[in-house]
């Protein structure tokens, strides 16, 4: 048995250092069943992207495995949500991995998001206390991509949320709460995407639902956002190269995930590298439409104008269920078409395919689009003529307008006299590798398709 020991890990880090990372060793002896982390700085502000002239300094941990980029000992972050958190055999603080408390060399990382020109003093203190009983703890299981299929809708379309956030990162519930607000809501699918953690799979690995789960997180960068979705390991968030995001988005991708652009606008944050874009699909309706979506919708239309393809998503990115906020579970709302049995795995499959519609809210207008037998996400060959007849089906329209978009812009539009319209038309693509369709009315986005891609 050995005695509690306190340990203090101080420095300064200097303006150029902003937007880097920096690891600050400890050793661990045998015997220690508990890490204590506190830690503080000077001059401290809120993380939000219009506050300046001050730090913001970002904490997380990573054990024995090692700190090597993409390697294995992450054990957990907390951005600057927290002051204090602790890792033990049997529990942690949301953001963190229970499990063994390995000896040897463990390291704090700090991310320093803001550092003001004056500089920043900061001070960690790492409290080891020793175990009372013997015993190695284990690792808890992850939400996997489960085969149990939810409940099946007649015409195959499904929805749900694909980005919002917990207490295990910036939010201000526990998973539980937000699954069952997705119950009430009537949702189909849930991802919760917590900030650069795994904790909150461990968490929702354990509670009993008819949605459908999908694991997945945020890899929460200084350079830009995005989500992965699927069960295939920890993705470094520690980004300070356009070289070494390349490298993170292409593993993610090679492992297996769905990987999303989050919210490429102003404050976003917006999408530092643009050449990096091995993604499969791109955020262009984040939390209310008019925070500046427009920026990221024009973001991914123009990449189909140069004929590439991504699937259009969105999310909420709420965090706060329990005080008034600007953001609501599932506003907007992703529909995903699925034959047979919806799973998790046939959802993403569904979501990769771009057979995807937004709707600003689960009972928002609905969008249908189609032509011959290609529906969203599907690829037709060009008509000799250059001429495709496209049908749209709108539900829960009335007073809006319908447009269809190709490369050349707006195309067509028509005014929905009631709630369950079907509009088709002639629409020329002899100059566009795609037609996708919207309704909007006076002030907002009411809903958007995904294109049917014309090769």
């Amino acid at each position: 048995m050995i005695e509690p020991i306190t340990l203090r890990l101080t420095g300064f880090a200097e303006t150029h250092q902003t937007q880097t990372y920096i690891h600050l060793p400890f050793d661990v002896p045998d015997g220690v069943a508990r890490i204590d982390v506190r830690y503080e700085y000077t001059d401290g502000i809120g993380s939000d992207p219009h506050l300046t002239d001050g730090n913001t300094v970002d904490i997380g941990i990573f054990d024995p495995r090692g700190i090597v980029f993409m390697g294995g000992g992450f054990r957990g972050w907390s951005g600057s949500a927290r002051s204090s958190f602790f890792i033990a055999q049997e529990g942690a603080t949301p953001g963190y991995l229970a499990g063994p408390i390995q000896p040897g060399k463990w390291h704090i990382c700090l991310g320093l998001y803001k550092i003001a020109p004056q500089g920043c003093e900061y001070q960690v203190e790492v409290r080891l206390t020793p175990q009372d009983r013997n015993g190695h703890g284990s690792f808890p299981e992850l939400l996997p991509v489960r085969s149990t299929p939810g409940r099946i809708r007649s015409d195959g379309w499904y929805c749900g949320e694909l980005h919002c956030h917990t207490f295990h990162s910036d939010g201000d519930s526990d998973p539980l709460e937000v699954v069952r607000r997705a119950e009430s809501l009537g949702l189909d699918f849930l991802a919760i995407t917590d900030h650069n953690v795994l904790s909150h799979l461990a968490r929702l690995n354990t509670i009993e639902t008819s949605l459908v789960l999908i694991p997945g997180f945020e890899v929460t960068t200084y350079k830009g956002h995005w989500n992965v979705w699927g069960d295939h390991g920890w993705i470094d968030f520690r980004i300070e190269s356009e070289a070494q995001m390349a490298q993170a988005v292409s593993r993610a991708s090679r492992r297996g995930y769905v990987v999303s652009c989050n919210h490429p606008r102003p404050y976003g944050p917006e999408w530092v590298y643009t050449n990096v874009d091995a993604f499969d699909c791109i955020e262009v309706w984040n939390g209310p439409w008019a925070l500046m979506n427009n920026v990221s919708l024009e973001f991914w239309e123009s990449r189909l104008r140069a004929g590439k393809r991504y699937t259009a998503v969105g999310g909420s990115d709420c965090h706060f269920h329990n005080r008034e906020h600007h953001a609501h579970l599932a506003q907007p709302t992703v529909w995903l078409y699925c034959e047979g049995e919806p799973t998790a795995p046939k959802l993403l499959d569904a979501l990769r395919a771009g057979h995807v519609m937004i709707s600003e809210s689960p009972s928002g207008a609905r969008l249908r689009l189609n032509a011959d037998r290609a529906m969203m996400g599907d690829t037709l060959s060009r008509p000799e003529d250059g001429k495709l007849v496209v049908t749209t089906h709108v539900l829960g329209g009335t007073g809006a307008t319908l447009e269809l978009h190709t490369a050349n812009g707006c195309v067509f539009q028509q005014a929905i006299e009631n709630d369950d319209a079907c509009v088709e038309t002639t629409v020329d693509v002899s100059a566009t590798p795609y037609v996708r369709a919207q309704l909007v009315d006076s002030t907002s986005m009411l809903a958007l398709t995904n294109p049917i891609y014309i090769r």
